[in-house]
């Protein structure tokens, strides 16, 4: 039976389950799973203006603050006063530009507060045929089904290219894993209703607009993504039956490195097709 907590993400992150994340690691190489595992998880402006975004437009995680210029002397004492207001606090900086653009996408979303339910919840639950521990935090968990008698479990994303083309992205990042995960977590519950996962993705440049992304637990790509998660986690169960240092014999399982033949996906062929066409 799984379990649905409220934790921080600290304490989140401090759990040793394997997370989806670490799962499509797996999927590129064990090595990839790896280092994912052992390796350090550097920020960058792009990560801390996402959680930024969560924060502000699920109402819940860090406190989002404008980073003083500490090369100006005003500036420096902004940040030790802030620095001094928040001290204990999880806090994500952000620059004065992302954070107007913050303040208008939250002004421009605010379907979440009209959703019953609860953000950032964690879902703990074993793996059925591996034994495997497995986590996963939903960005929103809702009270109960929508009104077409489907539960909904739902991640908000932010992207620079237009939510229109969420679909291309959705390929390419294995968000149908991810959601295939969470429904997998969320049914070991004892749910036994009917399930799905929508994608709320809103763009980071104005009009800042935003669309919705759905997929049910029968749709083939869910099918796909099941097959997938299984194949990652009968490959970590090998090797930690079967070898003594699992994570250190895995790090010697990286890329194939004899030559690959260049296949474009036949989408990305007819985008190319359709961008000549418009050159005559």
């Amino acid at each position: 039976m799984a379990e649905i907590l409220q934790m921080s993400d600290a304490e989140y992150f401090a759990d040793d389950a394997i997370d989806q994340t670490a799962l499509k690691k797996y999927l590129i190489s064990p090595k990839a799973y790896a280092q994912y595992v052992t390796g350090e998880h550097q920020s960058s402006p792009v990560l801390e203006f996402g959680k930024a975004a969560h924060s502000l437009i699920l109402g819940s995680g860090p406190t989002v603050l404008v980073k003083p210029n500490r090369r100006t002397k005003e500036g420096r004492a902004e940040w030790e006063k802030l620095t001094g207001e928040h001290a204990g606090e999880d806090v994500v900086w952000v620059s004065p530009d992302d954070h107007t653009a913050l303040q208008a996408m939250r002004s421009e979303c605010s379907y979440f507060s009209t959703l019953p339910g609860k953000p950032e919840m964690a879902l703990f639950a074993d793996d059925q045929i591996t034994g495997l521990a497995l986590k996963g935090k939903a960005d929103w968990l809702p009270t109960d089904p929508d009104v077409d008698g489907v539960y909904r479990i739902r991640d908000y994303k932010t992207t620079v290219k237009s939510p229109v083309d969420f679909t291309k992205s959705a390929w390419m990042y294995g968000y149908h894993i991810q959601a295939a995960f969470y429904m997998r977590l969320y049914r070991a519950t004892g749910y036994t209703g009917p399930l799905g996962f929508e994608f709320v993705v809103q763009e980071k440049n104005p009009p800042y607009d935003w669309m919705l992304w759905r997929l049910d637990e029968d749709a083939p790509e869910i099918d796909v993504a099941n097959q997938q998660i299984n194949l990652a986690l009968k490959g970590i169960s090998w090797f930690r039956e079967h070898m003594d240092d699992p994570l250190d014999a895995m790090a010697s399982y990286g890329l194939d490195h004899n030559p690959q033949p260049i296949r474009f996906p036949d989408w990305k062929l007819l985008d190319l097709e359709e961008e000549i066409d418009s050159w005559r």
